[in-house]
């Protein structure tokens, strides 16, 4: 269904994968029993960087397809500039950041109760 390109070298290749992501996630509809479309509601994930893992790689940043990440103005306990979650409501759960994140700073869970 998703064809991400993951290869770091190509800069192309990511932003391919940033846009298709990107349609795919705004345009999250199934086909009902007839010809006619039914809006489908998305799960919510709650996102977060630990401050004390994050050594300010932004690989989060430049790999989320949905860009959920931002620049932090704060230091962290290391020294280093960190990363943070600025739009958590945009996460479609990819886990692409968990994925690519060397320092396993970044926990995705889904919400419960109230859907979008």
């Amino acid at each position: 269904m998703y064809t991400f390109y993951l290869n770091p070298a190509s800069k192309d290749a990511g932003k391919d994968a940033k846009t298709k992501a990107t349609e795919t996630a705004s345009t999250l509809q199934i086909a009902g029993s007839s010809s006619s479309k039914k809006s489908v509601a998305r799960k919510r994930y709650k996102v977060e960087i630990n401050n004390k893992l994050c050594k300010g790689c932004f690989i989060c940043i430049r790999y989320c397809p949905v860009e959920v990440f931002a620049k932090s103005d704060e230091i962290g306990e290391l020294g280093y500039d960190l990363a943070k979650v600025e739009h958590p409501e945009k996460c479609t759960g990819c886990r692409l950041c968990l994925l690519y994140c060397p320092d396993l700073a970044i926990a995705i869970a889904e919400e419960e109760g109230e859907k979008q």
